[in-house]
């Protein structure tokens, strides 16, 4: 059973809260955690394992994900059309489990969990990598971020109606319906030893696998696990000493001395950055 859409509120705008903060250089460094928290439920591990290509072509993946997402967000006139087009692309993506059911991408709570694991996600790393949060923006996000599920689909109903009730409802789904499987384990093992990304010098592979995959690896496996809950991290067997909580939060500390000081140019992701300068005139 799938959601329809009943109707479609106004696009974001340059006066959202969302527009200052979901572009950022945030949001890709927490690509790895959304996604571990995506594949955590049954259903999204299911056409994870049978459809996507995030380890034959996890590059080429996260810039698709990134042009749609950021094109709901920041698409302004154009935000209706990214949004159907999102809807349609999980419309193909059904099968059957081990036990004979079926499943699809658009059953309303798998495709919320999605929503909510970005909603989820940037309140994270915003608050541990970025500039934060202050008074009333997160409840304000939330608002946009409901607009933002209902252009593509997620229902009204299955929103939790406001910030607080909407961390309850996420923090009864990690206890009740989401699971570690062999998904969350190969996000897992790619993270910590990612494919060499599509630049020449590091695409070589002496250069690569002495230097690129040990040092972005490393990297990888301590912002993802560090911006993970406690309970989760234990859920999918990560182990956390004291030594890597502490490097975390060196990293972190810098990540938020630097990024927020950025030029807009280098601290947007080109979407976003693309879309406050259309805004600008």
């Amino acid at each position: 059973m799938s959601a329809e859409i009943t109707h479609h509120p106004a696009p974001l705008g340059p006066d959202s809260v969302a527009w200052q903060v979901f572009g950022d250089l945030t949001f890709p460094l927490g690509a790895g955690h959304r996604l571990l928290i995506d594949v955590m439920h049954p259903i999204v591990a299911a056409g994870v394992r049978q459809y996507s290509v995030f380890e034959s072509d996890p590059y080429g993946r996260a810039q698709r994900t990134l042009e749609l997402i950021m094109g709901v967000v920041y698409g302004g006139e154009q935000a209706l059309a990214t949004a159907a087009r999102l809807r349609e692309l999980h419309r193909g993506f059904t099968g059957r489990a081990a036990d004979g059911t079926r499943w699809s991408a658009l059953q309303p709570e798998a495709f919320h969990w999605v929503h909510a694991s970005i909603v989820h996600g940037v309140w994270v790393q915003q608050r541990l990598l970025g500039r934060g949060w202050r008074p009333g923006e997160i409840e304000r996000f939330y608002r946009e971020m409901c607009q933002v599920g209902t252009l593509y689909g997620v229902r009204d109903k299955d929103m939790p109606a406001d910030w607080a009730a909407f961390v309850d409802w996420f923090d009864a789904m990690i206890e009740q319906r989401a699971e570690r499987n062999d998904i969350t384990d190969r996000v897992l093992a790619l993270i910590a030893a990612p494919t060499p990304p599509p630049i020449p010098v590091l695409s070589t592979a002496p250069v690569w696998n002495r230097t690129g995959r040990p040092l972005v690896g490393k990297v990888n496996a301590l912002v993802t696990a560090g911006l993970l809950d406690p309970k989760i991290r234990g859920m999918l067997g990560i182990e956390w000493t004291p030594a890597r909580q502490r490097a975390f939060d060196r990293l972190a500390a810098l990540s938020r001395a630097v990024l927020p000081r950025l030029p807009r140019r280098a601290r947007l992701v080109p979407p976003a950055y693309a879309a406050i300068r259309r805004a600008r005139g």
